[in-house]
């Protein structure tokens, strides 16, 4: 019986070659399925197989490949520096405070510097008749006003406010700045998070007005979807502690994405002292293959990172949802970690059809990576 050969990865047929001749000069036969030559610029497709016995060397040697392939391509962009910037959109609701809360104790411990920024309605000019049209224009202009006088009024205090939290704390030297924007809300933020480069945005879960129902509201899902750089969400019931040992949970699906957000995690955290849990979510049955892929993960993040300790688990319940809330009710964990692209872990997360089982995450806070994919 001719032995089973099992999938390792799937590339263009050009890095699948690639990796093919780097497994087959380490003594390792290889086989690849899906050729398409013609067509070899078009990403995925090819699948890269070895016999099964040798599956989880394959995987070593393959993630050690793509990591270089990731670094050579992209560049090593995380900065060696510290933290030195950090941006949080407010509209003066409870979320929003606790997550200034967030802010000034990561900023404090970062030495980074804080930008709150408040964007105000823009009212939609509606389609007039032209006898109106001059009246109208008036009666706009001085709404705008209203709307840009009362934004500035409650930044003032909202500022003030935080100003006095710092003061009470006893932080010094902390430096806290505010910009006042008018648009469309997420759209501000990404532009102005583009213009100011904060090395991370802290916003609440949801804004004021938005349903209680919401566990994401509908700006911060747009933040997490489109900012470059590093979002963590603050729910408002997440009261702020402070900082000692922080549990995470990151959160993997054994993406050559996952080695540059540890990177950026180890960055953001590196200043506190952190335990990292890495947990796979699987609905099926336990299998070697993910045994295996989960060993080969945590051998490379521990081979980079070897004063950190790493604990990883594979969660296989088909209840996965309610088995990851016991994880993270028995590890204490402090704040959960994802990759924007992953939407099979993205959406089974907030699938509003799965709201009520969600109950923890509406006091732990929620830090996004963005794939560079």
């Amino acid at each position: 019986m001719e032995e089973r050969l099992v999938t390792i990865a799937v590339h263009n047929y050009s890095r699948a070659e690639v990796l093919k001749a780097k497994l087959e000069s380490e003594g390792i036969e290889c086989d690849l399925k899906n050729v398409n030559v013609v067509y070899s610029t078009i990403p995925g497709g090819v699948e890269v197989r070895v016999k099964q016995q040798d599956m989880e060397k394959a995987l070593r040697i393959i993630e050690k490949a793509s990591e270089a392939y990731k670094e050579e391509e992209n560049g090593d962009e995380i900065a060696k520096g510290k933290v030195q910037r950090i941006l949080v959109p407010v509209d003066f609701s409870e979320y929003s405070k606790n997550a200034c809360h967030y802010a000034v104790g990561l900023a404090e411990k970062l030495d980074a510097e804080i930008k709150l920024l408040h964007v105000y309605y823009n009212p939609i000019v509606n389609s007039m008749p032209m006898t109106d049209t001059y009246y109208y224009q008036v009666n706009l202009d001085e709404i705008i006003r209203d709307v840009e006088i009362r934004a500035k009024e409650q930044m003032d205090k909202f500022y003030n406010d935080i100003k006095q939290y710092i003061e009470e704390k006893g932080y010094k030297n902390l430096t806290l700045d505010y910009a006042l924007v008018r648009g469309i809300t997420y759209e501000e933020i990404i532009y102005k998070s583009e213009e100011y480069h904060p090395d991370v945005i802290i916003i609440g879960t949801r804004g004021r007005g938005e349903k209680p129902g919401d566990l994401i509201g509908g700006v911060t899902y747009k933040i997490i979807e489109k900012a470059k750089v590093p979002v963590l969400a603050i729910p408002e019931n997440s009261e702020f502690q402070g900082l000692g040992t922080v549990n995470i949970l990151y959160v993997t699906d054994f993406d050559e994405s996952d080695y540059t957000a540890i990177r950026k995690l180890m960055h953001v955290m590196n200043p506190f002292n952190i335990r990292v849990f890495c947990v796979h979510l699987s609905e099926t049955d336990s299998n070697s293959y993910a045994s295996a892929k989960m060993n080969s993960f945590k051998e490379h993040i521990q081979s980079e990172y070897p004063n950190q300790t790493f604990e990883c688990d594979i969660i296989e319940k088909k209840d996965f949802l309610g088995s990851i809330q016991g994880y993270i009710e028995e590890k204490k964990i402090d704040i959960i970690s994802i990759v924007t692209h992953k939407r099979n872990i993205f959406e089974k997360l907030f699938n509003p059809s799965r709201a009520k089982k969600l109950l923890f995450h509406t006091t732990i806070p929620l830090f996004v990576f963005h794939s560079e994919d």
